[in-house]
């Protein structure tokens, strides 16, 4: 779904982390307040892994199949990503 987004996804084969390129205009933790904001998702701003994060936004798959569902149509319902 990211990546049908237009969105640069990196990880998640072998480990639970998602690495998501933010959109262009967006820092690392404007695009953590419109995944809050407009989707009611919680990832975790790059910035917080030091300067080489910013940039990005990490998203975990840790949780049950029901919530990961659940997220995945709250990101299909976005518009502007």
């Amino acid at each position: 779904v990211l990546r049908e987004k237009g969105l640069v996804v990196y990880g998640g084969e072998n480990a639970p982390y998602l690495w998501v390129k933010t959109p262009d205009g967006y820092s690392s933790w404007e695009f953590f307040n419109y995944l809050l904001e407009k989707a009611y998702l919680v990832c975790t701003p790059g910035e917080g892994f030091g300067p080489s994060g910013e940039g990005f936004v990490r998203m975990t798959a840790f949780g049950t199949a029901e919530s990961y569902r659940e997220a995945v149509e709250r990101l299909k319902n976005l518009n502007n990503v």
